[in-house]
């Protein structure tokens, strides 16, 4: 999670697995929050859960985006996007 002055801006989840590979999921910010340094805030998260990841000796981290200015931001620090869309299956059983 990412604060200013004791307020939430952003938070995501780290999902780890018993490989080299991590999930970078649920990436959320408070809508409502319109300052400035709300895209340093976002990149501030990834790059510390980069960096937690690294320091647990994980090598890949994947993520699963929709939002288009989060999967640029992911873009701007190094994240490669598959150019062609995927989808999430789900079936109750």
């Amino acid at each position: 999670m990412v604060e200013k002055n004791n307020k939430p801006i952003c938070a995501g989840f780290i999902y780890l697995t018993n490989s080299d590979a991590v999930l970078l999921e649920w990436v959320v910010s408070d809508p409502e929050y319109r300052e400035n340094d709300r895209k340093e805030a976002i990149e501030l998260l990834i790059t510390g859960a980069e960096a937690a990841c690294v320091e647990m000796g994980k090598k890949y981290m994947f993520s699963i985006g929709r939002n288009k200015n989060l999967i640029k931001t992911h873009k701007d620090l190094g994240w490669k996007a598959d150019a062609k869309p995927s989808y999430e299956l789900i079936k109750k059983i």
